[in-house]
């Protein structure tokens, strides 16, 4: 259960901090950029870094909730290497340059808070399976 609420805490911070990020990136290259902190912090979305937070938590959440961590060998195909190159290929392949940059950026970052849940499994030593 500790592990369960350090991915969620991980991927929570993965989603709000890449949301944030962006959003700033944004106001920055506007047309009227902001002349303090006060005025870029004012622009911020905080209730939609919050929803990145909530939705990025769940994504880390995901592998644990398809493979429940009832014994050290749960690890089977959502928490595997192959996986992690399926999100990697789903959120980040070519074929995403079709999508509206908006929505590009929703999936890269939810992909990515799932993928943080599988760095931090395979940085233990039971480590990722390569499949299942």
């Amino acid at each position: 259960m500790a592990n369960f609420k350090k991915h969620v805490a991980v991927g929570a911070g993965v989603g709000a901090g890449l949301n944030l990020l962006w959003q700033i990136s944004k106001i920055m290259e506007s047309q009227y950029p902001p002349s303090n902190l006060g005025e870029l912090l004012q622009r911020v979305d905080f209730l939609q870094v919050a929803s990145f937070a909530v939705g990025g938590a769940a994504c880390a959440a995901l592998p644990d909730i398809l493979e429940p961590a009832t014994s050290p060998n749960h690890r089977a195909l959502f928490h595997s290497l192959a996986c992690g190159g399926a999100v990697t290929y789903g959120a980040f392949g070519k074929h995403t340059d079709r999508l509206h940059p908006d929505t590009a950026f929703t999936v890269q970052t939810m992909a990515l808070s799932y993928l943080s849940h599988l760095a931090l499994d395979g940085a233990t030593a039971k480590g990722l399976p390569l499949i299942a």
